[in-house]
């Protein structure tokens, strides 16, 4: 049967107020922190910040030592300011990114077939690499895994049965998508020290650095993400290549609570918002930034620790972050990215690989109007629709066939697919 539609629309009207407030701010809270955050850089001091904060675990954030030489938390970026149109970013972006090669990955999958009696999943990522060359040269390439019964099955607590469980593929995506993110970095850093590449290269992960979102996931399971995170981030400071973690319209809380939290009178019993909801109005129509803060949300940043290519590595104060403004997205898109950026000389004509990277970034979205331009090819060139499902399950048929194995379609399954054609 078709959607109810007029059940959806009874029960939105039912819950309007509930989600009115979900999306409206208290406007005076806003203000307040905007205010507080304007602020910092006046009364305080890094190493105040640090020594208020020494009491909580995880306080939000901590600042760099370049807040010591700032008056503000934002970081202008006044050659946007006399652009009238879009064709005039791409002017910009064009001549800033020239010869720079960019890189991303971005993966798919195939859920297990229910259709058969035989669990089957298939995972794939894609690379690309924009080397911004002025005939054009995009590199590209896609990898594909089989998941097997024993990948996409566990046992019951029991041990008396094996069941399916669909979010076993997506563990092996995330993994399958990491490893090739470092295979391709590794290459683009055998090229640039062979003397092919001209300009320092620049990766972009799909997703935040920080991996918050595995905390609520079994500890085995949390750690194969911790785990890869930790060799992805490894790869770039072994090879000195920056990596960028891009997180869309971001929601963090970061400097909201790191603020509250030194500010414990003025907001110690308000809610916390969004960083981005106070910043976005102290920030110009395009190109700001924040100034980089060490990130110190919660304990999946202190599990950040890994060897690569026989050197150990931890990144517990050392994954940093920074907000920026390129619309026309919806609010403010954040950056995460290693330390080593910050602390290394740039390229000429930027003081360290952390401003380099930025303008980069600045560039790539502003070509994409709004989001990377290499990370929307990444994910156009991986997306896996149902139509790949129809015809992976036609390939599994036919190998099936071809080998004698005993494949058997679902009653169930078959019932719906020979109605639907």
């Amino acid at each position: 049967m078709p959607i109810d539609k007029r059940g959806v629309a009874s029960e939105l009207e039912a819950n309007v107020d509930t989600i009115k407030t979900y999306l409206e701010d208290d406007t005076g809270i806003v203000e307040r922190y905007q205010d507080a955050f304007q602020r910092l850089p006046d009364e305080w001091t890094s190493a105040e910040i640090r020594a208020s904060l020494q009491d909580a675990s995880y306080p939000g954030a901590y600042p760099t030592d370049e807040f010591d030489d700032v008056d503000s938390l934002i970081v202008p970026y006044p050659e946007s300011d006399g652009w009238e149109n879009h064709e005039e970013v791409n002017e910009w972006a064009r001549e800033i990114i020239h010869n720079v090669p960019v890189m991303a990955v971005d993966g798919s999958q195939l859920p297990p077939t229910t259709q058969f009696n035989v669990p089957l999943a298939y995972i794939q990522a894609a690379w690309a690499v924009n080397h911004h060359h002025a005939e054009g040269r995009l590199d590209r390439g896609v990898e594909g895994r089989l998941l097997t019964p024993d990948e996409v099955t566990q046992e019951s607590e029991d041990g008396d049965y094996r069941f399916v469980d669909s979010q076993l593929v997506g563990h092996h995506r995330f993994e399958h998508e990491g490893q090739l993110l470092i295979n391709q970095l590794s290459e683009l850093a055998d090229a640039r020290d062979a003397g092919d590449i001209d300009n320092t290269p620049v990766v972009f992960y799909d997703g935040p650095l920080i991996a918050s979102f595995a905390n609520p996931l079994k500890p085995e399971t949390r750690e194969r993400y911790i785990s890869t995170l930790s060799r992805v981030i490894a790869a770039s400071q072994h090879h000195e290549i920056p990596l960028v973690g891009y997180v869309a319209g971001s929601s963090a809380t970061e400097l909201v609570k790191m603020t509250r939290l030194l500010l414990r009178e003025e907001f110690g019993t308000d809610r916390v918002i969004p960083d981005a909801h106070v910043l976005t109005e102290l920030m110009s129509p395009w190109g700001d930034t924040t100034i980089p803060f060490i990130s110190k949300r919660d304990g999946s940043i202190d599990a950040l620790q890994t060897t690569y290519n026989g050197q150990a590595y931890e990144f517990r104060d050392d994954i940093l972050f920074s907000y920026l403004n390129v619309p026309p997205g919806a609010g403010l898109d954040r950056i995460e990215f290693p330390g080593w950026l910050c602390r290394s000389n740039g390229p000429d004509g930027y003081d360290s690989m952390y401003e380099y990277t930025v303008d980069i970034v600045r560039a790539e979205a502003g070509i994409g109007r709004g989001y990377p331009e290499i990370l929307q090819q990444a994910d156009s060139d991986a997306v896996l629709d149902h139509q790949d499902r129809q015809q992976f399950q036609r390939v599994v048929q036919r190998w099936a066939e071809s080998n004698d194995v005993p494949l058997e379609w679902d009653a169930k399954a078959l019932s719906k697919e020979l109605r639907r054609r």
